[in-house]
């Protein structure tokens, strides 16, 4: 049985979003270059353009962000070339939504690319969730360094999980120990179904299960291998089972009739139930129903598995980060430092000559 995606109701206006406060007016006319939102997993780094004031007609469960792209951890270096490439598409009214894959050549450290005339303007502000340790968030720093100079790395704000934030309520003893990623998908879901009990699994490298109630509150979580991990264990640990690729689906839910059959429906079912048995407790708990919300890379592995309503959604991390942006900037909480760089106009020479 193929799981049926339940289309996302429809999100009522809000006074925020067309509020104009002083912080907005801070970021008016010339400054109103779009955010960039940047989001380190374990395996990818993962960045988008956000508009600098919330469109009226935004929503959250439907996100579309200006241009976004990803890159592997070992080819960092593109980052910088990907963004500006977005940003020029944006420029020439030709980028809507355009999605940059890991495949260009990168810009040296402080250049820039300044070559072609095409200098990014500087944005409305940085927001980055990290999950992958010091070696990435320097990464992205250097990535700022090369697109502003160095100055730049100032404007950088981490999102770390706190007791709360945008409307979601911490339910961890420690609610620093929460991963920065967790947190922006609980903000980006909350968001995106607000009011609705939200069962929030995440599909990557790990697989999380977030439970949220429709106040806000967090409820707890759980964390498991990811497809790609399960199936990489297998084949290190026996001596006979092969190395199979978590992209290949699962195949149904039948009992298999081959090894390599097997072990992906093994793996699948074992997310699936993973799954199943977390929504069906859930729901017990509050006694009410819960959306499930499917998100992350892998989650295709389990999408043709589970046997419960669920919606899809690709962009949670950086939902919940523009949502943690607009709602700094609308209280004048942040600002992004942009010392003297003008959106409309090119940088200094020795601005621009940041590097490591």
């Amino acid at each position: 049985m193929t799981a049926t995606r339940q289309a996302p109701p429809p999100r009522p206006a809000d006074a925020a979003t067309t509020a104009t406060t002083s912080a907005n007016t801070r970021l008016a006319s010339a400054d109103r270059a779009p955010w960039l939102l940047v989001d380190a997993g374990n395996s990818r780094i993962k960045w988008a353009l956000a508009p600098a004031a919330r469109p009226e007609n935004w929503r959250a469960a439907l996100p579309s962000f200006l241009a976004s792209g990803a890159v592997d951890h070992a080819e960092w270096r593109t980052l910088a070339t990907q963004i500006r490439a977005g940003w020029a598409a944006l420029a020439s009214g030709s980028g809507s939504e355009a999605h940059f894959a890991p495949n260009m050549a990168p810009l040296a450290i402080g250049q820039g690319g300044q070559n072609d005339g095409f200098l990014c303007p500087a944005p409305a502000g940085v927001w980055l969730a990290n999950v992958a340790g010091d070696a990435a968030e320097q990464a992205v720093r250097l990535t700022l360094q090369t697109l502003w100079g160095a100055a730049s790395v100032d404007w950088l704000q981490v999102l770390r999980a706190s007791g709360s934030r945008a409307g979601v309520r911490n339910g961890y003893h420690v609610p620093t120990q929460l991963g920065g990623d967790r947190w922006a998908s609980l903000i980006g879901a909350h968001a995106a179904w607000p009011g609705e009990h939200l069962l929030i699994v995440t599909l990557g490298t790990a697989t999380t299960v977030e439970a949220l109630h429709a106040d806000g509150d967090y409820l707890g979580g759980l964390i498991a291998p990811g497809p790609a991990l399960m199936l990489q264990s297998l084949a290190q640990g026996t001596a006979q089972l092969p190395t199979l690729d978590a992209t290949l689906p699962p195949g149904g839910q039948a009992f298999a009739r081959s090894t390599s059959d097997a072990i992906l429906r093994g793996c699948a079912a074992a997310q699936a139930g993973l799954v199943e048995r977390s929504h069906a407790q859930l729901q017990s708990q509050l006694g009410a129903p819960v959306r499930c919300v499917l998100a992350g890379g892998a989650r295709q592995a389990l999408a043709h598995t589970l046997t419960l309503p669920f919606t899809e959604h690709d962009q949670l991390v950086p939902t919940g980060l523009y949502e943690v942006a607009l709602r700094a900037a609308e209280s004048g909480a942040t600002v992004p430092r942009m010392t003297d760089i003008s959106v409309s106009a090119p940088h200094d020479a020795d601005h621009s000559a940041g590097g490591a």
